[in-house]
This record gives structure tokens, C-alpha cells and sequence, in this order.
């Protein structure tokens, strides 16, 4: 028998399953969704398949610790999703699917870093046994490590013919310097996620990843997609700060970084323009007087 729950922004529609309640259908606009723990003097125990499908406003979502099952495709394609707080629990396939801005996934007893690494790993199509909710044990971040080095090592153009073989190309680029490029910028911002969030992080495997980031600095030989990644992607202060830091800019590349920013990136451009000094900062902002 079904029940809904009207909450402000919406109402969540569960159905009673023996002594406890089932989250069926989310309805409604959310932001910040925390389901009940409780709800019509039962407990919620589980969230079922395709609860959440498709809901673009939400942005941070929390589960109860009484929910011990997600079904398949639980979250698919909440593309604004930022956020997961739940329980360590059963989950089904795919249901991260298309969440293509989480940036944290929330476990009890996991830190943040760890709980950041877990969300990369979702986020960038890492194998079953990295997004898989119920195996984040005491060796994850070491498995992390093995499947990103395993990613770095891999050729630029792995994945492409199947690709286009499979008629995928609507999703990806039927150009192969583009796809290859593609992927260099995949394997830089693993590189940077991974050193913005140490914890347990190998010397050798920093050596790993920041080779990695310097080679493919701006205006390097081999391309310049770490710069692309924060251009693109990262925008902002810390990773500026990690580019500066490995020695990715200097006098031989600033000017041509500050040329490829648009008005939208304003903040980088200020980063950049003050790194080169004093002078050039004033010319810089003196250039923006009306």
C-alpha cells in the first residue's frame, strides 16, 4: 500500500513492505533531500529502483542508517548531483550511472579524502570493484591507486575503436586526436584528484602522478592536457595552485594560458596574471578600469 509524504519542495511515495517502508518515487524540485529515517511510525529500509532517475535539481541527498538496500539505478542521471550521505549497504547496478558532478560520497567511518577518491572513482568509470559501495574497505585507496596507474599506462587511444565499431561516436569523438586528447585530460585529472587527496599516497605513486601533470603541462611536447583539465574543468584556485606548485608555469607559457581564458574565467586569469608579478598585474587590472 502506498504512502506519501508531502514535504516542502515535494513528497516522497513509499510503500509498506512487512514492518517497514520502501522509498518507490521521489516527486517534486529538491536541492538537499534527506530522507526519514522513520516515516508513519514505520522505518525506512529500503530505496528502490529508479527512486531518484533523472532528477537534475538535487544536489546533495541523504539516506538513513536503517536503509540496508539500494536498487539498480537508484541515482542515474541526477546530473547536478554533488553529494551522497548513506549507510554502507546493498546496492544494485549502476546507480551512479550519469552522475556526472558528484564529488563526495559519504560512508560511515571513511575519510573524507577517502570519501572524495570514491566519488572519482564513480565519476570516472572505474571498474565494479571501485564502485562498488559495499567493498570500501581497508585496502580501497590502494586499489584506487593500482587502477589510475593502470589508466596512465594504458594507450592514449585505447577505447576508440570499439567506439566507433559500436556507433558510440554521438557520445564521444570520432576524431582521434581529439579522443586521444580526451583521454589525456581524464588521466591528468586523475593525477590531480589524486594528489589534492593523499591520504595513503605512495611516494612512488606521487612521483607516478606528477610526472604525469608536468609532462603535459601547457606547451609541453606530449600535449598540454593538464592545463586543458584545469582550464576546462577545475577552474579555480586549488588547482591553479597545484599547477603552480609542480612547476607546470613559468614565463614560457603564462601569456599563451591567459590568452586561451575567456571572460568566464576571470578568477584563473587573475591567478595567472599575479603570478608573473608586480607589473604585470597592474597592467593587468588597469586594463579593466572603465
Amino acid at each position: 500500500m502506498e504512502k506519501e509524504l508531502v514535504l516542502p519542495e515535494g513528497s516522497l511515495v513509499f510503500d509498506e513492505k512487512g514492518d517497514g517502508l520502501t522509498l518507490g518515487r521521489v516527486m517534486g524540485n529538491f536541492s538537499v533531500l534527506s530522507v526519514p529515517a522513520e516515516a508513519f511510525g514505520l522505518p525506512v529500509t529500503a530505496v528502490l529502483k529508479k527512486a531518484f532517475l533523472g532528477k537534475r535539481t538535487v544536489k546533495k541527498i541523504i539516506l538513513p542508517g536503517s536503509v540496508e538496500s539500494v536498487g539498480d539505478f537508484c541515482f542515474a542521471h541526477c546530473i547536478n548531483l554533488k553529494e551522497v550521505e548513506m549507510p554502507v549497504c546493498k546496492t544494485g547496478d549502476g546507480i551512479f550511472t550519469g552522475c556526472r558532478s558528484l564529488e563526495q560520497i559519504s560512508l560511515p567511518g571513511c575519510s573524507y579524502d577517502k570519501q572524495v577518491l570514491i566519488a572519482g572513482a564513480v565519476r570516472n568509470g572505474a571498474p565494479s570493484h571501485l564502485t562498488d559501495i559495499e567493498n570500501t574497505g581497508d585496502d580501497y585507496i590502494a586499489k584506487w591507486d593500482a587502477w589510475v596507474i593502470s589508466v596512465l599506462d594504458a594507450p592514449d587511444d585505447e577505447g576508440f575503436l570499439n567506439q566507433i565499431l559500436c556507433g558510440e561516436e554521438d557520445y564521444g569523438s570520432s576524431d582521434k586526436g581529439a579522443y586521444e586528447s580526451s583521454r589525456r585530460v581524464l588521466k591528468a585529472s586523475l593525477s590531480m584528484l589524486r594528489l589534492l587527496h593523499p591520504e595513503e599516497l605512495s611516494e612512488k605513486a606521487s612521483v607516478i602522478y606528477t610526472d604525469y601533470i608536468y609532462k603535459h603541462r601547457m606547451g609541453a611536447e606530449a600535449g598540454s592536457e593538464s592545463w586543458i583539465a584545469v582550464k576546462d574543468l577545475y577552474p579555480d584556485k586549488k588547482h591553479f595552485n597545484l599547477l603552480s606548485k609542480l612547476g607546470c608555469i613559468d614565463d614560457s607559457n603564462r601569456d599563451l594560458m591567459i590568452r586561451q581564458l575567456g571572460d568566464d574565467k576571470q578568477e584563473l586569469k587573475s591567478l595567472l596574471v599575479k603570478s608573473s608579478g608586480t607589473e604585470a598585474s597592474d597592467r593587468f587590472f588597469s586594463s579593466l578600469e572603465i
